[in-house]
């Protein structure tokens, strides 16, 4: 047993408190070094009374594999002493405690959990899992009935700096198709008064900016979302503003002397319009950095929270840059937030491993760019094999908690990314591929705008034209209602778990199944050139999986 692969620590996410009387704990070893674990636990007063629990494998990949156990006490948890016992591949049995690795069991060295606090359990909305998200780049989507004529024409290709004129009226008209598309969330890139297009330079948080219509229309479209089981989430960009945000003004005008200096990084003075004279996202003068660990600041942003919580009545927040906010910062808003909006859901943006930003006083869930990046790779380039996937995919979701797993932002493109139908050359059988791997697969599927009805572009700004409502391809906009609703009809596929059955290089299959109680799916991707045969005792029958094609297997 390579002992030196054994891991576990008494605090998240070794143990995930899912109750004052319930947790979760995780125990990770060398891939397939042991044959079976098991949870011993006792209370410290009643050492002679002790429980145990075994251990199942959640997840593996080429080098781990990551063992779990569940356990329910009979009180809050307090004082909760446990360890260990490990049984080899060799039959010889082992026991792991705070000191490490011991041949036998001893109460000396024995981990403890003293207590289980509310905020030490891990909560996330239930209705963010395994929810169906819809991207919208509001200024790109739909016009509203007063189009101004200042516009560019809504086919014309996008740049940084032409407008379009679409608006949150417009969004509002299309809300009937959005239900009947199967969305279950909205999340609005910034709509706030903001320099540029794209609105991430932000002037005022408390008004939305007149090109895309009043606060009024922002609370009638919520309203109309909800009225037709849509949820809503706003962008919120907290880690940088635009040049004319009143505080970023008056430190320019005012230098050392200005109020708001503490809201900012300034280098030197006198403030002009450089990175060389403050701090600033990307380097890119127009959006200086806020200054998160400043309580004003803090206490501004907590205040935009709860306005649009209170006054739109939105189901949650999407944070910008997410992964350069002051992590305390964080922890406060949600506090805050929570107390007032426990259903609220807090979403960040990270292009890699999200795992210290997630968990009990941080965020719900992430934009999972590292889900889009294995899309993108194995269906798009095809330059990882099936094998590399599952590798990817597994440890993907060892990194995080499953509550965070459902949760998942899972995309396969963005207003940062080339569209996936430009990434794969127009091939249209990898497009309908990975919508199906993305719908099917564990988490909460996010739809870019226009991606189900073929629109192509390449990365910013090529991706954020406007939406083909006129020519759409028809083909692909039924594929995915199909796969929408299949995945609302299959709680397995919703709420399920996860395993890998196939991934088979050599007749480039893949196949998974999700399972939830009785009721199980099992998805098998070709993308090879032959006809595959399979046969899945699970299923009761044999499968020919075409070329280039998923087959879906229903077992309830």
């Amino acid at each position: 047993m390579k002992t030196s692969a054994i891991r576990h620590l008494s605090f998240y996410p070794f143990v995930q408190p899912l109750a004052r009387d319930k947790a979760l704990f995780r125990l990770d070893a060398a891939y397939r070094d042991l044959s079976a674990a098991e949870l011993i636990w006792w209370k410290r007063t009643e050492p002679e009374n002790r429980h145990a629990i075994p251990m199942v494998i959640r997840y593996e990949d080429q080098n781990t594999t990551q063992w779990t156990s569940c356990a329910n006490f009979s009180e809050e948890a307090h004082y909760i002493k446990y360890a260990f016992k490990l049984n080899d591949t060799d039959g010889k049995t082992w026991w792991l405690n705070s000191l490490g690795i011991q041949d036998v069991f001893a109460l000396e060295g024995s981990y403890e959990i003293l207590q289980i606090n509310d905020t030490d359990i891990i909560s996330v909305p239930d209705w963010a899992k395994g929810c169906i998200y819809y991207q919208i780049f509001p200024e790109r989507f739909a016009r509203g009935t007063e189009i101004r004529k200042d516009l560019a024409d809504w086919d014309s290709a996008p740049t940084r700096d032409n407008y379009m004129g679409g608006t949150l009226p417009g969004i509002c008209d299309k809300i009937s198709y959005l239900k009947d598309l199967g969305v279950e969330c909205i999340y609005l890139n910034p709509i706030f008064l903001a320099d540029f297009n794209h609105k991430y330079a932000t002037t005022d948080y408390f008004q939305i900016d007149p090109l895309f219509g009043t606060e009024q229309d922002l609370i009638a479209l919520v309203d109309t979302a909800h009225q037709n089981g849509i949820k809503i989430i706003l962008d919120g960009v907290f880690n940088h503003v635009g040049i004319h945000f009143a505080p970023f003004n008056d430190l320019v005008h005012n230098g050392e002397a200005s109020q708001y200096k503490g809201w900012f990084y300034p280098k030197h003075y006198p403030i002009d319009i450089t990175p060389e004279c403050y701090e600033c996202v990307g380097d890119y003068p127009y959006m200086p950095r806020l200054n998160g660990s400043n309580s004003d600041v803090r206490k501004y942003v907590l205040d935009v929270l709860l306005y649009w919580l209170d006054r739109a009545h939105i189901d949650g927040w999407r944070f910008d840059v997410a992964d350069e906010l002051d992590r305390h910062a964080v922890i406060w808003w949600r506090e805050e937030v929570k107390k007032k909006y426990p259903d609220a859901v807090f979403l960040c943006e990270t292009w890699g491993d999200a795992s210290n930003m997630l968990g009990p006083d941080g965020f719900d869930c992430a934009m999972n760019y590292l889900f889009r990046d294995s899309m993108i790779d194995f269906f798009a380039h095809g330059s990882i094999s099936e094998s590399e996937l599952n590798i990817r995919l597994t440890n993907m979701l060892m990194r995080y908690p499953d509550q965070m797993n459902h949760a998942m932002y899972n995309c396969i493109g963005s207003h940062d990314t080339a569209r996936f139908l430009t990434e794969c050359k127009n091939e249209h059988w990898k497009l309908k591929l990975a919508m199906a791997f993305q719908m099917l697969f564990l988490g909460s599927p996010a739809i870019y705008y226009g991606d189900e009805l073929g629109m192509t572009g390449e990365n910013d700004p090529g991706c954020r034209g406007g939406m083909i409502w006129e020519h759409p391809d028809q083909d692909l906009l039924v594929w995915e209602k199909k796969l929408v609703q299949y995945r609302k009809e299959h709680e397995s596929v919703r709420r399920g778990t996860y395993e890998t059955l196939i991934a088979d290089n050599q007749r480039h299959l893949f196949a998974f199944r999700r399972s939830y109680g009785s009721d199980s799916v099992i998805t098998v991707f070709n993308s090879g050139e032959s006809t595959q045969y399979l046969d899945f005792t699970e299923a009761e029958e044999s499968v020919d999986v075409q070329p280039h094609s998923v087959k879906i297997i229903t077992k309830s």
